[in-house]
């Protein structure tokens, strides 16, 4: 009889667990109703649905019945080995966001401001980091689900739309938006191959490092800060990202935050952007915060490249389309 009442009690509270992690979702609009948006709604319930089991279970997530690309089910790996997280509503509805390419032709399916709450693994990492953050997912033209990723705050996300409705540039804006939040997941997943695909081979990045150096005065030996830039070539850049990544792979994390996002376009070779971002960069071994400048290619936009990488420390001139010969 024990047994059975102790049988019953466990399944109950499997059952109860279940309940707690299962999330409903449909889109609001952004797509018409069909075999399709039926489809991507049934991948999102099960995504998240599994991504809440897998953080009440401590588990890995399973994947099983959800029609999604290995690369991305990586991608979500990458981010569970250093943290984990569950939604923060059970019942979610949201806008569908069509991508297109710049012809105008479908490129697929996104959804966005899917919040959810953050569950560090190491405690450092916690305390660097909002509890809160929201995550978007992509789709190809057939809803399968082929990318993963952070989401850039909302608000942020709004004005570089709003300023791209002015600009008639909504499309690239979408992507380039996309490529950023790829960028920044691919350090804090410490993802090499990422960085390895995303950079041009002739690229120019120029790196910058806080260091302390004493410094004397009238009552003695004090600490001032100093800024140390290296001009790199990309695989100068890889080699010291590849050690980075090396030393933090046991023995921390890399926590790097993007925000205050502005996108301009050049004026004579239009394929070039330079999008400007304030960067925190936080690890088990060091931090600093600066102002970043990528100059995306996108001559190929299945495929755009970043030919240019600057950092400087905060409130000093930016680097811009004058500063650099492009090709």
């Amino acid at each position: 009889m024990r047994k059975i009442v102790f049988a019953f009690w466990m399944l109950s509270c499997c059952m109860f667990l279940h309940a707690q992690d299962e999330v409903l979702f449909e889109f609001s609009d952004g797509i018409s109703t069909g075999a399709l948006k039926t489809k991507m709604e049934q991948q999102v319930v099960s995504l998240l649905t599994a991504i809440n089991a897998a953080e009440s279970g401590n588990s890995d997530i399973n994947y099983s019945g959800i029609d999604i690309d290995n690369l991305a089910s990586q991608s979500i790996g990458m981010t569970w080995n250093n943290v984990h997280f569950r939604t923060m509503d059970s019942d979610i509805v949201e806008h569908c966001v069509r991508l297109e390419r710049s012809n105008g032709s479908l490129r697929g399916f996104q959804v966005r401001n899917i919040g959810v709450e953050m569950k560090p693994l190491d405690a450092a990492f916690d305390t660097q980091k909002s509890k809160y953050q929201e995550i978007c997912i992509d789709f190809n033209t057939s809803g399968r689900i082929i990318d993963f990723n952070f989401a850039m705050e909302t608000r942020q996300y709004q004005q570089l739309l709003k300023e791209g409705v002015r600009l008639n540039d909504v499309d690239r804006r979408l992507q380039i938006i996309h490529w950023c939040e790829q960028f920044r997941k691919a350090y804090n997943d410490k993802n090499l191959k990422f960085m390895e695909d995303i950079f041009s081979d002739d690229a120019l990045i120029i790196t910058g490092k806080v260091v302390m150096q004493r410094q004397k005065s009238e009552v003695g030996l004090a600490d001032a800060t100093k800024v140390e830039y290296v001009q790199k070539n990309k695989q100068q850049y890889l080699a010291s990202l590849r050690r980075v990544f090396d030393r933090e792979k046991y023995k921390g994390y890399i926590n790097v935050e993007f925000d205050d996002y502005e996108i301009k376009r050049n004026g004579a070779k239009p394929q070039y952007y330079a999008v400007t971002l304030r960067q925190n960069w936080y690890s088990s071994t060091y931090h600093d915060e600066g102002m970043v400048v990528l100059i995306w290619d996108f001559t190929n936009e299945e495929q755009p490249k970043i030919q240019v990488r600057t950092w400087q420390p905060m409130g000093e001139n930016v680097f811009g389309f004058s500063d650099v010969k492009l090709p």
